[in-house]
Parts: structure tokens; sequence; C-alpha cells
């Protein structure tokens, strides 16, 4: 274990942590987590987000899961699939990216990220709809193949009979040193003066298999 996860990832990943228990949590589910890299054909992935919520009335902790699934579509168009519970009662989601520009040479991917996503929480229902301007670039650094990636969420809300549009900016990495699984980690900064959302720390895992062997090895 100590060969793929070095020190300095250990530090990062504490500095996300420690960003975190900073922060207040909310709907953080209508997080990015994904880099603007496109699958190839007949590669296919599967993942879990885990994100842990700090409550604001009790201080107490508590957490959600998803699970997704990753398809490809066109050469430049993935589509994703979420399902996840715990402190929010319930949510899904279906995405489609789309990367005209993919990463190359010194060009950074660039695309745009299309979302549906249904939410019930606390006998309320949301119905969002997300459009993300999405960009990302591999680079080699001391600690491996990373993939560094920003995008600026925008989000309609509907619940209750009422409608809010709120932003944010999302700034993550995925550490791809390891061909049978990938870790990132993401910061969504709230910029609406608005309660519904708030800053966020979402971690997510990849698990990469292809249509034909299997998963990767």
């Amino acid at each position: 274990m100590k060969k793929y996860f070095k020190q300095p990832l250990i530090k990062i990943l504490i500095v996300f942590v420690s960003a975190f228990l900073l922060t207040q949590v909310s709907f953080a589910y209508i997080s990015v987590s994904e880099t603007a890299e496109i699958l190839k054909t007949d590669h296919y992935r599967l993942g879990v987000i885990p994100q842990v919520l700090l409550s604001n009335s009790t201080g107490s902790n508590s957490s959600n899961i998803g699970v997704f699934m990753d398809l490809p579509v066109e050469n430049d168009i993935n589509t994703r699939f979420i399902i996840g519970s715990g402190h929010t009662s319930f949510w899904t989601s279906a995405s489609v990216k789309w990367v005209p520009y993919p990463d190359y040479d010194k060009q950074p991917a660039m695309g745009l990220r299309g979302a549906l996503i249904y939410a019930r929480d606390e006998r309320v229902d949301f119905y969002n709809i997300q459009l993300t301007p999405l960009i990302s670039k591999i680079v080699q650094t001391e600690w491996g193949t990373m993939t560094p990636y920003v995008g600026v969420p925008v989000t309609a809300v509907h619940h209750s009979s009422s409608s809010e549009t709120v932003m944010q900016f999302a700034i993550g990495s995925e550490w791809n040193e390891r061909q049978d699984f990938q870790v990132g980690a993401e910061f969504d900064l709230n910029l609406s003066d608005t309660n519904i959302t708030s800053n966020s720390l979402t971690f997510h895992i990849n698990f990469p298999f292809d249509g034909n062997v299997g998963f990767r090895k």
C-alpha cells in the first residue's frame, strides 16, 4: 500500500478533510465529481461517492453515499447514472457530458455537462436541472498522474411550488496512478446568496472495466 499512497498525497487528503470541517455542507449530491475526460468505446466505470455532512443545528456528523455508472455514448459524449441515500433520504440523477475539445498537447479538455437530479429530503421533493462548463487537464506530478478539474455548476432547483437558481465553483482532482481504480476529491464553493446550498467537500472512487475483459487489474 505504501507503494501507491505516498506521504505527499496523504498530506493533500488531510488538507481537504480539514477544509471540510470548517465548512457548512448541504445538497452535496449536486456536486460534479468527475473530470472532462471521456471514456473509450467499450470502456465503462462503476464508482461510489461518499459524502460526510456536518449538521448546523446539532453539530453531529452524518453521511450520504451514492453509487454510479459511467457509459460511453459517442467519441465525445459520456453519460452517468447515480443513485444514493443516507442523510438525504434518496436521490438519483442522469447526466450527459459532452467534450468537443479533448485534452491534447497543451490544450485542456473542455466541455459541458448537463444533469437532471431528483432528491427527497425530510418529505420535500427537489427537482434539479444542472448545467456545468467543465475543464480538466492530465498532468504528471511528483505524486503520480493527476487530473485536476474546475467547473461552474449552475442548478435550477424546484421545490414546494417555488424555484431558485444557485451557482457554485467546483475545483477537484483525480489521482490516476492505478489502472484498477482512481480516487478524487472536490471542493464546491457556494457563489449564491441562498440557504439551499453551501460549501461542500465530496470524495469519489472510480472502478473502470472493459466490456470484453471485465475489471482492470
